[in-house]
């Protein structure tokens, strides 16, 4: 599967999501520890603005934003091994437009 290289506002049922992506729109990409780009940047904008997880957003994917995932992980359901990809992104909510949004959404590859 193709890294996240970048982030864009993707429809869901309930609004506009923020979430990381590959070749300007592709949802079906993964993150891992190591990575540093816009995309993991808008993962760890989900992970404080709807987990309440507190990391730095400076889209560095090191250690503590695997152990914030990790955590998200566990509290959504999924296999809990620090990797973002489809699975985990059509479990766990993201961020909106609008600083108090939460969104899900369920995309090709996910669940």
């Amino acid at each position: 599967m193709n890294p996240c290289d970048d982030y864009a506002g993707i429809e869901t049922a309930a609004g506009l999501a923020w979430l990381p992506v590959c070749s300007g729109t592709d949802t079906a990409c993964e993150l891992r520890k190591g990575h540093k780009n816009p995309a993991v940047l808008a993962l760890q904008v989900s992970l404080n603005q709807c987990y309440n997880q507190g990391i730095p957003e400076d889209g560095d994917f090191g250690p503590v934003t695997e152990a914030a995932l990790k955590r998200v992980q566990a509290q959504v359901g999924t296999a809990v091994d620090g990797l973002y990809g489809p699975y985990t992104r059509d479990a766990m909510l993201h961020a909106g437009t609008w600083g108090d949004q939460r969104l899900r959404y369920d995309g090709p590859g996910g669940m």
